[in-house]
């Protein structure tokens, strides 16, 4: 009885070790598959935190600069941030800061040629509503009332935030009653009025909105 219950458990020992011998490869390789593809996600998540970190360092002096009234540097820096961490939060918030720098320095041409490549290239969420409303704002220093209107309301649906969404479409309504669309004007500020909650803001947009109608009258 003990012969056989020994030779049942050699067997099954034999046949683990053939086992073991015949897929040993396969084990080691899939291990190292899975080790790699863990160590490069580990190594590439790592390596964003670094850039994040060394943007954000980059992106704060760049604003001590721009504050302290040396739009030059200012520019530089941010322009440098951009170039070396495109991807990265604070490289996308620095073409924010260097629009704004062009539009301290009356070169609202160059605001929106940055707004705009970062809009096709596709902002952090975060972001999306302060691209469209400063690209908005550029767009006005051109003359261009229509097409700043279309980013004001990108703007506003880009925000979670209803007063600054409120914000937003009161820019566009006023750029649309500079480009002479009225009716898109007065449906902005209809707008507001339904929805917004802050009674200063609702206020406003009435008082805009008989404004217009007075003016079309």
């Amino acid at each position: 009885m003990s012969t056989t219950g020994h030779s049942v458990g050699s067997d099954a020992g034999d046949r683990a070790i053939q086992w073991w011998a015949e897929n040993r490869r396969r084990i080691t390789i899939g291990g190292s598959i899975v080790f790699l593809i863990g160590g490069g996600a580990w190594f590439t998540r790592s390596a964003r935190i670094r850039q994040e970190t060394f943007a954000e360092g980059a992106l704060s002096q760049a604003r001590v600069a721009a504050q302290s009234g040396n739009l030059q540097l200012a520019a530089s820096d941010l322009g440098r941030i951009i170039n070396l961490y495109p991807k990265t939060g604070p490289g996308q918030e620095a073409v924010i800061l260097l629009a704004n720098v062009h539009l301290q320095q009356s070169q609202p041409e160059l605001a929106v040629s940055e707004l705009r490549d970062l809009m096709l290239r596709g902002p952090e969420p975060y972001l999306e509503g302060p691209v469209a409303g400063l690209l908005g704002n550029a767009l006005e220093e051109l003359g261009r009332f229509a097409e700043a209107a279309d980013a004001y309301d990108q703007a506003a649906e880009g925000v979670g935030y209803d007063l600054i969404r409120s914000m937003y479409l009161m820019e566009g309504a006023r750029a649309a009653a500079l480009a002479g669309d009225t009716g898109r004007a007065a449906a902005a500020y209809e707008t507001i009025i339904e929805e917004d909650q802050d009674a200063t803001t609702v206020g406003e947009a009435t008082f805009r909105l008989a404004e217009l109608r007075r003016g079309s009258e």
